[in-house]
């Protein structure tokens, strides 16, 4: 494949759409999770997760540049076959699928049970879907102008935390390493999908105009995350005690509950409303890179119908399976193996498998 100019995407759009994919729902149980596993040193496991993640990312750059005009499913069928193409459409169709229902539904499971109780899971769906729809159709461009537009509320979900600054105890951040390395190395793992999200990377790298830009870009994306992490998980930590802060599932929330101001009685709700429109950007790139697998596996029509057609199945399965939290811990523990794969293991595989098939040939040639 090879996009065509108008289908093209800037070095911003790159940058935002890989930024955008890693922050998702996981932001919000973030700090707790790493409170229980290593309590208040979980900021050194983002760091760790970011240096992997990063090193990971470049390595994926590394790969495509050998075939640039082609994602990586193109890029495999190139150097070992049809057939290995083809199996790698379907596990990238099937990663993609899964972890859109993930967030799509968590997405749902979190407004229903802070502001829309009484409303089911399903009908919550059904209101994202039109919109999605729409962005997801214009391709990685329009999705790519969607994240620009959003990033305005980007900033102002920082911003919002400075009144969290003001009763904070950074006494609780003391001693470092008190639990020693041990426990911070087990708690990597929580980090996974936190920071999965940057194999996007090996879809989005034959849309972007300036090529040569791709290793700065994704390197951007990578610490703006990181930045994110480390602010709410610090915030965290210095406003709850660490006994209290392993209490909380939906840390972030029960974070913006310490706001109040006189004129307005829940903050937190309006957070978690501004956080619904950001969520959005992260399942909607994979989407696409969803729809561009099942359209070369040989599904007929226009990706229009691939993702009206997905959307509309993830809505009929939550309407008659109706699964709850714990399915929803179940999925993401799934997902964490399947990103595990795809993010971490594949792209150091792929790239010494090229680089031996490489020298390989140069000694053959005379």
């Amino acid at each position: 494949m090879n996009p065509s100019k108008g289908n093209q995407i800037t070095l911003l759009q790159y940058i935002l759409l890989i930024h955008s994919v890693q922050l998702g729902v996981g932001l919000i149980p973030l700090p707790g999770d790493l409170a229980r596993g290593c309590g208040t040193d979980g900021w050194i496991v983002l760091i760790i997760g970011w240096l992997v993640s990063t090193i990971c990312s470049l390595i994926i750059i590394q790969i495509m540049k050998r075939y640039p005009n082609g994602t990586i499913v193109d890029l495999l069928s190139h150097f070992f076959g049809k057939w290995v193409g083809k199996v790698s459409m379907v596990v990238f169709a099937c990663y993609f699928i899964i972890f859109i229902y993930l967030i799509y539904h968590r997405m749902a499971l979190l407004i229903q049970n802070w502001i829309m109780q009484q409303t089911s899971n399903s009908v919550l769906m059904l209101l994202f879907l039109v919109p999605a729809y729409m962005i997801t159709k214009g391709g990685f461009r329009m999705i790519g102008r969607y994240a620009e537009v959003l990033i305005f509320l980007s900033v102002a979900l920082p911003l919002s935390a400075i009144p969290l600054f003001k009763h904070a105890q950074w006494i609780h951040l003391l001693p470092i390493l008190k639990h020693g390395w041990l426990p911070i190395l087990h708690t990597v793992r929580s980090t996974i999908l936190a920071f999965v999200g940057f194999e996007i990377a090996f879809f989005l790298y034959p849309y972007l105009e300036k090529k040569e830009s791709a290793s700065i870009g994704i390197i951007v994306g990578n610490s703006a995350t990181l930045f994110i992490y480390l602010l709410f998980t610090v915030l965290s930590y210095i406003n709850f005690s660490p006994d209290d802060i392993t209490q909380y599932h939906n840390t972030l929330i029960s974070l913006f509950k310490i706001i109040e101001f006189r004129f307005l009685e829940r903050f937190d709700i309006l957070v978690l409303s501004l956080y619904s429109l950001l969520i959005v950007r992260t399942w909607i790139p994979m989407l696409y890179a969803a729809v561009i697998c099942t359209q070369q596996l040989g599904i007929k029509g226009q990706p229009r119908l691939h993702i009206l057609l997905i959307l509309t199945l993830m809505v009929g399965l939550t309407w008659i399976w109706n699964p709850g939290w714990n399915d929803s811990m179940e999925l993401s523990s799934f997902i964490e193996h399947f990103g595990i794969g795809i993010a971490f293991v594949m792209p150091p595989l792929l790239w010494a498998i090229l680089a031996v098939m490489r020298r390989s040939s140069r000694r053959a040639t005379p």
